[in-house]
């Protein structure tokens, strides 16, 4: 980072898959707090994660908050939490991880509560699934925020690369994303259903090798099981010869009508 204080302590706002997935992520880089107004949902998330639960007051005296809670709660979870900082005297980087949120209409909330002046709040949208990011498989994350982006890259080096970019296309990509995974996830267990094949291993055929084989993608070129494989798909792609006994039939046909 440069001419910037690195970041020692994260806020995670809403401990559901996601945010139970980047604490775990995070918990080794920053001293993390949980949050969550749902105290059963906090406390299974501080179990699985080894980490303390905190109240609103505390979480904002961390350097920046991340906001994982439900889109639909947002808006309020983002005022809650700012007006806890102002009364504390705190001004965390507030980051808004929901896809589907845009980061200008969080501004805006913020800009209509002159209270809240001095509270930012950017846009960090991952292109990844919470499963993904909690076995610790790369992922990318966009942000239209310029000035701050020394510190989201510190913020995310450990979990990936950040990009500036359009965030309002993360959310249409993951959606698409989602549906070819579970179309493929579906026409697989059929098709080994249908063959008879046991219900462990069409779950293993699924979790493991249609997954791992995503993962692997684009194949690397010494994966000599792999290029078969994709010899084989083309060749199902090129459409059969034509019999000359039916060519010639075709050919007979088209003179008759001429």
């Amino acid at each position: 980072m440069t001419g910037v204080t690195p970041l020692q302590s994260v806020g995670i706002a809403g401990t559901g898959r996601l945010g139970t997935a980047l604490a775990a992520r995070l918990k080794d880089r920053f001293a993390v707090l949980l949050y969550d107004t749902d105290r059963s949902c906090a406390r299974r998330a501080a179990t699985t994660t080894a980490l303390p639960l905190a109240d609103a007051e505390t979480l904002v005296t961390a350097d920046v908050v991340l906001l994982c809670v439900p889109p639909q709660e947002t808006d309020n979870a983002l005022l809650g939490l700012a007006r806890c900082a102002v009364r504390g005297g705190r001004r965390p980087l507030f980051v808004s991880l929901a896809t589907s949120v845009p980061t200008a209409r969080l501004r805006s909330v913020l800009a209509q509560s002159p209270d809240l002046a001095g509270i930012d709040v950017v846009g960090l949208k991952p292109v990844c699934q919470f499963a993904a990011l909690a076995r610790g498989v790369p992922t990318v994350m966009v942000t239209e925020d310029t000035g701050r982006l020394d510190e989201l890259r510190y913020l995310a080096s450990g979990l990936g690369t950040v990009l500036v970019g359009d965030e309002n296309v993360v959310g249409p990509v993951n959606r698409a994303a989602t549906k070819a995974a579970l179309r493929a996830c579906a026409q697989l267990t059929d098709e080994l259903s249908a063959r008879g094949v046991d219900l462990l291993l069409v779950r293993a055929a699924v979790g493991n090798v249609l997954a791992g084989t995503a993962l692997d993608h684009p194949p690397a070129p010494d994966n000599s099981y792999t290029r078969s494989v994709l010899a084989e798909l083309a060749a199902e792609q090129v459409p059969p010869p034509v019999p000359q006994s039916v060519a010639a039939t075709a050919a007979e046909t088209k003179g008759t009508r001429a």
